[in-house]
């Protein structure tokens, strides 16, 4: 691929990422809209290994994608929320 034609490619991946971007405001965090996010990242992947170099699609700032982190401690929990749950992938316990 030449130059331009990567430049072009790369001006396409922007604007998909905007239309996306606006998508997501209007409908929401739903699951098409998230296949169609992480199909636009696998693009962007590809054409960077295409290229050979590394250059990102900017993502929009703010956007309703952005994570929060939330710190989980190592300390036992407390027992008594978790009494009555199940071991998930064991079945349930015998009482």
């Amino acid at each position: 691929m030449t130059s331009a034609e990567l430049a072009e490619m790369r001006d396409a991946l922007v604007t998909l990422r905007r239309s996306i971007e606006s998508l997501r405001t209007a409908d929401g965090e739903s699951p098409y809209v998230r296949r169609l996010m992480n199909d636009l990242d696998r693009f962007q992947l590809d054409m960077e290994d295409i290229r050979g170099t590394r250059f990102r699609v900017p993502a929009a700032h703010g956007a309703a994608g952005a994570r929060e982190i939330i710190a989980v401690h190592d300390r036992p929990y407390h027992h008594q929320p978790w009494q009555d749950a199940d071991d998930e992938g064991i079945g349930g316990h015998r009482r």
